[in-house]
């Protein structure tokens, strides 16, 4: 993982060893990166991602049962995918979401006090 953490372009967060339940990739063990921006998923020790998901194209995540992990994304079928590591993912990605909300209220905000009545 270290290598990947060098070589693959995502902005802080974490990279999670998972195995994907269905057959969308014609492999199953990959690497699940949780980003500040957006999750991919890579094949192990490669650095171009089979898929890229912005945190607006996420319609939920959880855990349905112990060491499951399910994404569901607009458009997409839902990711399913086991690992022992879906408390620490669901986290990063509450945090990363979390975020993101903040700022955008923040940004609106700003216009918000920005905008002067016209009396």
């Amino acid at each position: 993982k270290q290598w990947y953490q060098r070589r693959v372009p995502i902005t802080a967060g974490g990279i999670f060893d998972v195995l994907i339940i269905d057959n969308r990739f014609r492999e199953t063990e990959l690497w699940l990166a949780v980003g500040r921006n957006d999750i991919a998923i890579y094949p192990r020790q490669k650095s171009l991602p089979l898929e890229v998901h912005t945190y607006d194209s996420i319609i939920s995540f959880g855990a349905p049962q112990v060491n499951v992990f399910k994404i569901t994304i607009e458009g997409h079928a839902p990711l399913e995918m086991n690992t022992p590591e879906f408390l620490d993912i669901a986290r990063l990605m509450k945090t990363y979401i979390g975020i993101m909300v903040k700022m955008k209220k923040e940004k609106s905000t700003d216009c918000d006090s920005a905008l002067i009545p016209l009396l």
